[in-house]
């Protein structure tokens, strides 16, 4: 995370994204998805709306994406997902996620901070 200093004696900043993505099925929107927060140098991006089902959620993975958490149905529809970027130091201790696919949440360690 270069160049991105915080207020504090060299605690880096973290750059959150949420984003309602209105579905990631087509390979067209989620390469621009994802080439978009890639060059927003998102460090965790928060998407809603992913329509991708539980087997599909490996289409999330990409190049910059260290880690993910999602939730989703068997069907396309709802979806949400936490991405976490590899320059990210994330340790998560508990997922919950929710069977309907409305919301994901994690508890663990960022940059070394519960």
């Amino acid at each position: 995370m270069a160049n991105r200093q915080g207020r504090g004696a060299g605690s880096p900043l973290i750059r959150l994204i949420t984003w309602n993505v209105r579905g990631l099925n087509g390979p067209v929107k989620r390469s621009r998805v994802f080439s978009h927060l890639k060059g927003l140098q998102a460090d965790v991006a928060m998407l809603q709306e992913t329509h991708l089902r539980v087997v599909d959620q490996v289409r999330l993975r990409r190049g910059w994406v260290g880690q993910v958490f999602h939730s989703g149905l068997d069907i396309k529809n709802r979806g949400v997902a936490i991405l976490v970027g590899k320059r990210v130091s994330f340790v998560a201790a508990e997922v919950v996620a929710d069977k309907e696919g409305r919301y994901v949440m994690v508890r663990g360690r960022l940059q070394g901070e519960k």
